[in-house]
């Protein structure tokens, strides 16, 4: 009788998985590890060159410290003759000085006759921010005249500066008065009325130690018709010119 064979079963041994098959995540070689230590430490110091030279870039756009200002004398030795006007002091109340702000001003009527005449008067602010003075709109509109009619005009100096004057229309109903106004803030020879004009000034000495003062400029004339707004403008080019050649030495 013939035996049957038994089939004897084969094991067959399992390989061992691979890391990804036991994590499902492929694992991270030393040398990813070895190269993102130098590239950290590259970040880190970039880092720093960037806050460095953003401290530099920072101190550049600073407001200079220190404003110069002028002596009295220097000041005062605004001429007074300018042309066919001819000049005179008017004697300015301390307390105005005061309410003002200012450190120093000059205040002048200048006559071609009688009935031609103008009202000088020239602040000097030393304020180290880039504020401005309040303008004159304001301080007209606290002691009973009306502003009518506002617009800037350009005025053209000898020497090639173009900048902007405002012109004001005044008028006062008691005794029915009239006047026209004609004012600019001057910063070492530039000039201009309209505010933002007068900070992009203030902005070319960004990052420098000290800047010359800021100058407000105002002229009164009685009346409100185009002899009075010429004589004005005749007046201002020649009291700004001036005031640019001074301002040089200050």
């Amino acid at each position: 009788m013939a035996r049957k064979k038994r089939s004897v079963p084969v094991l067959v041994s399992a390989s061992t998985p691979k890391p990804e098959e036991k994590t499902g995540r492929p694992l991270k070689h030393k040398s990813m590890v070895n190269i993102s230590l130098p590239v950290r430490v590259g970040v880190a110091i970039g880092s720093l060159i960037l806050v460095g030279v953003g401290a530099r870039w920072a101190a550049s756009q600073a407001v200079p410290s220190e404003v110069r200002l002028p002596n009295r004398d220097q000041l005062l030795g605004f001429p007074y003759q300018l042309g066919p006007w001819k000049g005179e002091d008017d004697p300015v109340d301390e307390k105005v000085l005061q309410v003002v702000g200012a450190e120093l001003t000059l205040n002048r009527t200048y006559r071609q006759s009688a009935e031609r005449f103008v009202g000088l008067h020239a602040a000097v602010f030393t304020h180290t921010d880039f504020s401005l003075p309040h303008p004159p709109e304001l301080c007209y509109g606290g002691t009973g005249w009306r502003v009518r009619k506002t617009r800037d005009v350009q005025l053209n100096l000898s020497d090639g500066t173009t900048g902007t004057i405002r012109i004001l229309t005044l008028e006062k109903e008691i005794g029915q008065q009239t006047a026209t106004v004609l004012y600019c803030y001057q910063l070492a020879g530039p000039f201009a009325a309209d505010r933002d004009a007068v900070r992009r000034l203030f902005w070319r000495y960004r990052g420098q130690k000290s800047r010359p003062p800021l100058v407000k400029v105002m002229f009164h004339l009685p009346g409100s018709d185009s002899m009075a707004e010429d004589d004005g403008l005749d007046f201002a080019r020649r009291t700004l010119e001036k005031l640019a050649e001074m301002e040089k030495t200050w």
